[in-house]
């Protein structure tokens, strides 16, 4: 009977283990595209949900070393815990703004906190490994102090009457809740990680979902739809900080050294699921307690429509019977494309009654969208009018494409710039390479086979995206974007935000995997070769060296193939965006001449209304 309980435990276990990420991600999902001003307005729109779905997938292999200890290297996984927690930190400027503030606030005194109690567990007896904390000495002590400074926390914030400081403390003691109840059930195994019990593991993140909702009408009064990023934002730093932190120290026991990455689970990893866990409890008890699903702040200014969005949207409505939405569609269709090609060609926009002006199009343009307008708003029963309609649009819809394609960068531009940064990538990750190389005794099978070498191999695949990103959220453009004068920027022609950045270069990740995979074998054959009287991996030299050949083959038309998916979706939308422009919203344009002169119509528009 006992073995059948505990057989149907394990089963349990792995079945709600294995189902936990498609409910978080269906949750996620719903919120974005059933309430996406709700989701929006909490930082938890669709671009959220594309970065911690496939961007979480595409960089499972992206691990970015931290610190040495001792033997081990101790790295963050970008899928596991980076994107997850790069979130939690983006909706600090939603919960309490402004961003930068809220960050020092928070994070200064989680650091102070979690500082203390790490140098509590590193001076008290820290158990046998593999086992829970037991409730001794250092588990009381670390629950007294975690207690006290929450209850400081909270006290210094309560005698200041502002609303920001409210809300930074009730995130500070919510995270340290998760914290302390973590490091309880965590446990640390030598050579797999940190663990938490089935079903230990689903209740401080839940648990502090229903709290933030209860508590809400006190930190956030008016706005208590934000106890969701809030408790997004404790589960996931709380599990961090109370697990992986404070249990890490245990991990380095004697013997061979390795790879830590916080994380390193991927999508499966505690920490990723932590944030969603916390999301959905506080989900659950915000509808529970009837609470609205409105936006907790008046929305920011719209993203500029997309003209084949709206066309589309027109078709759709018309296919359904919806005329009159097929009508009013039609029409955002057309005024949409004069707006973006006025954009594009740095155009102030014109009075909203002839959107067209300026654009030195002929005569029939501005009275087919006057055309446009007013039958939209008088309506109509007539399918063959709303076809008509459609028609008129979607070659409203090509003329302003035309127009504006010249600002577009060209596919030869970013190839070359996309070469030119995996130039500057490749040097910095050859250096690196190379010094572990030179720094690693014995033949190329231990090179291969150090942890410092497949640390700096991981590490590479995360500093590419990095590299991008960063570089394109602070200045716009790469290296390789600056010297051929293009840039990337979103649909209103502004700058990217962080999730965006991060978002668009996701997809580049598979080819800077393999990138960083054969940039380390060749650096591997050079330093090492393969001579007469050496193996590989236990093969014969010839064999050795087929294998390596063979390999690299492999490597190089993979990288290729991953490249010309990009090179093909550029060629094929109208506004040359590859997969994560088309996720994250983004242009990558030329830099616009002031003296630019207005262009004229692209030769055949031929009026079709």
């Amino acid at each position: 009977m006992a073995g059948a309980l505990s057989l149907s435990f394990d089963i349990t276990s792995i079945a709600v283990s294995t189902a936990i990420p498609g409910l978080a991600w269906a949750l996620l999902f719903a919120l974005a595209w059933r309430r996406p001003g709700f989701a929006e307005s909490l930082g938890l729109g669709r671009r959220t949900f594309w970065l911690l779905l496939p961007g979480a997938l595409l960089a499972s292999f992206a691990l970015l070393p931290v610190a040495p200890v001792t033997d081990d290297i101790v790295a963050v996984s970008l899928a596991g815990a980076g994107f997850p927690l790069a979130v939690g930190v983006l909706v600090l400027g939603r919960i309490a703004p402004p961003l930068g503030r809220a960050i020092v606030r928070v994070f200064g005194l989680l650091v102070v906190e979690t500082t203390v109690l790490l140098a509590i567990v590193l001076l008290a007896d820290a158990g046998d490994l593999g086992r829970p904390r037991s409730w001794g000495t250092e588990l009381s002590l670390v629950v007294l102090v975690a207690v006290a400074f929450t209850a400081v926390v909270l006290a210094a914030a309560a005698r200041r009457a502002s609303s920001a400081l409210r809300a930074e403390a009730g995130l500070v003691a919510m995270t340290s809740g998760v914290l302390v109840l973590t490091f309880a059930g965590a446990r640390a195994i030598p050579g797999v990680g940190i663990a938490e019990g089935f079903p230990y593991f689903l209740l401080p993140p839940m648990f502090v979902g229903a709290v933030a909702v209860l508590a809400a009408p006190l930190l956030f009064p008016g706005r208590e739809a934000l106890a969701l990023p809030a408790a997004f934002f404790s589960a996931g730093w709380g599990v961090v900080l109370g697990a992986d932190i404070l249990w890490q120290p245990p991990l380095y026991a004697p013997g061979p050294g390795g790879l830590y990455a916080i994380g390193g689970a991927g999508v499966l990893d505690l920490v990723y699921l932590s944030g969603f866990l916390g999301l959905l409890g506080a989900w659950g008890a915000h509808r529970l307690l009837g609470r609205g699903s409105e936006p907790v702040d008046p929305p920011p200014a719209p993203s500029p429509s997309s003209p084949t969005a709206a066309l589309r949207e027109a078709y759709v409505q018309g296919v359904r019977g919806s005329l009159a939405a097929s009508l009013a569609a039609s029409a955002v269709a057309g005024r949409a494309a004069a707006a973006q090609a006025q954009r594009l060609l740095g155009r102030p926009l014109p009075p909203t009654q002839r959107p067209w002006d300026g654009l030195g199009v002929p005569g029939w343009v501005v009275s087919d969208q006057a055309n446009l307008d007013s039958v939209a708003q008088s309506g109509t029963r007539e399918p063959r009018e709303a076809f008509r309609a459609y028609v008129t649009a979607r070659a409203l819809v090509r003329l302003g494409e035309g127009l504006g394609r010249p600002r577009f960068a060209s596919i030869p531009q970013r190839l070359l710039a996309y070469v030119l940064d995996l130039v500057v990538l490749g040097a910095a990750g050859g250096a690196v390479f190379a010094i572990v190389a030179a720094t690693t005794p014995g033949g190329i099978d231990a090179l291969l086979s150090s942890v410092a070498f497949n640390a700096a191999i991981y590490g590479l695949i995360a500093v590419a995206l990095l590299y991008f990103a960063i570089a394109e959220l602070w200045a716009g453009a790469t290296v390789g974007k600056i010297v051929l004068g293009i840039e990337v920027r979103n649909r209103a022609l502004g700058p990217v935000d962080g999730v965006s950045a991060f978002l668009r270069n996701a997809p580049l990740l598979p080819a800077m995997t393999l990138f960083s995979i054969g940039l380390a074998l060749a650096v591997a054959l050079l330093s090492r070769g393969v001579t007469t009287g050496t193996s590989f991996s236990g093969l014969s030299v010839l064999g050795g060296a087929v294998v390596v050949l063979t390999l690299g083959l492999v490597i190089v038309i993979g990288t290729a193939l991953a490249g010309a998916v990009g090179v093909a979706v550029m060629a094929v939308t109208s506004e040359r965006q590859r997969v994560g422009d088309l996720w994250a919203g983004t242009w990558v344009v030329r830099r616009l001449s002031r003296t630019a002169a207005p262009p004229e119509a692209p030769p055949g528009a031929v009026r079709s209304g």
